[in-house]
C-alpha cells in the first residue's frame, strides 16, 4: 500500500507484533511461494530504494547468492529467516517484515487487540537495563518492582551480556543497535494480555525471580494500513516553574507514544490546556515513530511563520515538510501559536518521526533538545503486501534535516545531555525533565508571565 509513513522497528508502541513475531516452525508454505516473496522483497528495493549506488553495486549479488537458499523454502520460519537474513544487508533502516498474522486489518480495533503490558519499561545505563519507569497500579507496581532497579533477565536473556556485545560495536553502529536492543527488551515486558514475563532484578547483591502477568495495554486503539492495533497515548501535565514557589507561572509537559492520526484530538487538548504556560516540554522518550506528515501540523502549534523542518527525497520527487502556524482549531474556534519556549526531550528509543520532529525543531532553533541520544532510524518507509500474505516495510526515500544533513545514522544530539542515573530514577527524579524546566525557568519571558 502506498501510504507514506516513518515507523521504527515496531517498539513499545505495538510491542506485541516486532519483526521478530516467533513463527510456528512446522507451518508449511508452498515453495513457489516463498521463492515468488523473496524476489518480489528483491525487485521492490531495486526499484524503489532511494540508494541507487547500493543497488547498483551490491544488490544483485544478494539476489544471486541467496536465492537458490530460497528456492528450497517449505515452511515459514524459513521464509522468516530468510528475508531477514536478506534485509540485513540493507545499511539503511526501516526494512523489515510485519508477519501475516500481525499485518491482519481489523475495521474496528478494541482494547483487546491492542497487546498487553506488565506496566513496566526499562533503558540502559552502562552495561545494566534499568527500571526506567512502573506505571501505577500495573502488575509490575503490585509485585513491588520500582523505579532504578537493575534487570538482569527477561525469561532466559541476560540483559547485560547483550548490551555489551552493542557497547563493543564501532562507534557509528552504536545508536541504532541499541535503540533496537532496547526496544526487543521491551517488547519481552509486554508480551500479549494473559502472558507471563519472568524477570530477575537484582536486589541486595543477588538475583530476585518475578512473574508478572500482562494486562490490556491502555490507550486510544487505532490502526493504520497493514500495521497491528497501538494503544496511543497521550500524557499533558502542568507543572510548576519554580518548585519552591506553587504560585509560579506553569511548564506544561507533554508526552505521547506515537505518531498516529487518532492522537490528534488528544493532542490539541493537551496543547489546549498548556497555552497559558511559560515554557512546553514535549516528551518523546520512548516514541518510535509514526505517520511522518504529522509533524507538520503538530509543529505549527509552535511557530509564527511558515517554515520547514527538512525535506524527504525519493527518487522522483522532493517534498519540503513545511509547518504553517495554527491558528484555528478544529472546532472552528481562533488561537495563536505558542509562542514561549521549547523544550524537547529524547532517548535511544526516540525515532523516526520523531527525529525529524525534535531534529528540525531543534536546528531551526525553535527547542533546545535534553536527553540522551536519538536512534538515528528516520527515513520515510511505506508498506507492501507480499505473496506470503506477509507484509513488507522499506524505505523509499531520504530525509535531510533544515540544514541539509542526514538524521539517519547520525541521530538527534541533545543540547544538553542528561544521562539517566539509576539514584535519581530510585529518588523518584526525571533528571532529563528536571534540566528541561531548569533551562524554561532561566528564560526571561518567564520573570514576566501571569501566575
Amino acid at each position: 500500500m502506498s501510504i507514506w509513513l516513518i515507523i521504527a522497528a515496531i517498539g513499545a508502541a505495538c510491542s506485541h507484533v516486532p519483526a521478530s513475531t516467533p513463527v510456528a516452525p512446522t507451518e508449511p508454505i508452498a515453495s513457489e511461494v516463498a521463492l515468488l516473496t523473496f524476489d518480489t522483497v528483491w525487485s521492490v528495493v531495486r526499484n524503489t530504494y532511494v540508494d541507487r549506488g547500493f543497488v547498483a553495486s551490491k544488490w544483485s549479488s544478494v539476489r544471486d547468492s541467496l536465492r537458490p537458499r530460497a528456492a528450497l523454502v517449505t515452511d515459514r520460519k524459513g521464509l522468516t529467516d530468510l528475508l531477514a537474513t536478506t534485509l540485513k544487508h540493507i545499511p539503511d533502516s526501516h526494512f523489515y517484515i510485519i508477519p501475516e498474522g500481525a499485518a491482519e486489518t481489523t475495521e474496528a480495533p478494541d482494547q483487546s487487540e491492542a497487546g498487553g503490558s506488565t506496566g513496566i519499561s526499562v533503558r540502559a545505563i552502562g552495561d545494566d537495563a534499568v527500571v526506567w519507569t512502573v506505571d501505577a497500579g500495573s502488575p509490575a507496581a503490585i509485585a513491588g518492582i520500582m523505579a532504578g532497579a537493575t534487570v538482569s533477565r527477561i525469561s532466559d536473556r541476560d540483559l547485560s551480556m547483550a548490551l555489551r556485545q552493542v557497547r563493543a560495536l564501532p562507534e557509528a553502529a552504536r545508536p541504532r543497535a541499541l535503540s533496537e536492543l532496547l526496544y526487543s527488551f521491551n517488547r519481552a515486558l509486554s508480551p500479549a494480555t494473559g502472558k507471563t514475563v519472568n524477570l530477575q532484578i537484582v536486589k541486595g547483591g543477588r538475583n530476585v525471580g518475578y512473574a508478572v502477568v500482562a494486562v490490556p495495554a491502555t490507550g486510544t486503539v487505532s490502526q493504520f494500513g497493514n500495521l497491528p492495533p497501538i494503544a496511543g497515548r497521550v500524557v499533558v501535565r502542568r507543572l510548576s516553574a519554580n518548585a519552591s514557589d506553587p504560585g509560579a507561572s506553569c511548564v506544561g509537559v507533554i508526552a505521547f507514544n506515537v505518531w498516529l492520526p487518532a492522537l490528534v484530538p488528544e493532542l490539541e487538548k493537551a496543547m489546549d490546556a498548556i497555552h497559558d504556560c511559560a515554557g512546553v516540554v514535549v516528551d518523546l522518550r520512548g516514541n518510535p515513530g509514526g505517520v511522518g506528515t504529522m509533524v507538520m501540523g503538530f509543529g505549527g502549534y509552535f511557530v509564527d511563520s511558515a517554515i520547514s523542518l527538512g525535506t524527504m527525497r525519493s527518487r522522483d520527487l522532493s517534498l519540503r515538510f513545511t509547518m504553517n502556524p495554527r491558528r484555528v482549531k478544529s472546532n472552528g474556534s481562533l488561537t495563536d501559536p505558542f509562542e514561549g519556549p521549547l523544550a524537547i526531550i529524547v532517548d535511544p528509543m526516540t525515532a523516526s518521526t520523531s527525529e525529524i520532529f525534535a531534529a528540525g525543531m531543534q536546528r531551526i532553533g525553535r527547542a533546545r533538545v535534553f536527553g540522551e541520544r536519538s536512534a538515528g532510524e528516520a527515513l520515510p518507509a511505506v508498506m507492501d503486501r507480499l505473496p506470503s500474505g506477509d507484509v513488507f516495510v522499506h524505505a523509499v526515500a531520504d530525509f535531510t534535516d533544515p540544514t541539509g544533513n542526514r538524521i539517519e545514522g547520525a541521530g538527534v544530539v541533545p543540547d544538553e545531555m542528561t544521562p539517566l542515573s539509576g539514584k535519581a530514577l530510585a529518588e523518584g527524579r526525571d533528571t532529563a525533565l528536571e534540566a528541561a524546566i531548569r533551562w524554561i525557568r532561566s528564560k526571561p519571558a518567564l520573570q514576566h508571565s501571569p501566575a
